[in-house]
């Protein structure tokens, strides 16, 4: 049997870290729904960690990447 007979979607949250992170550390984000809903943040050293997308960090977090997204396009 080969390995590859599931397709290897991008990497989903199936658990949530509850702690909260260095925004300044954080380089982008994902949203997802399934199978659970959360935001995965990327750090700066490719380190993918899923939170929970109602927390208020996670809400300011989203948009200071946003802020960085939207600079580096002008």
């Amino acid at each position: 049997g080969s390995i590859g007979s599931q397709p290897m979607r991008k990497f989903s949250c199936v658990t949530l870290s509850t702690q909260k992170l260095d925004i300044r550390q954080l380089v982008n984000y994902e949203k997802q729904q399934v199978p659970l809903n959360a935001v995965m943040f990327i750090t700066a050293k490719g380190i993918k960690i899923c939170v929970h997308p109602d927390q208020k960090w996670v809400q300011v977090a989203m948009k200071r990447i946003d802020q960085k997204r939207t600079a580096k396009k002008k």
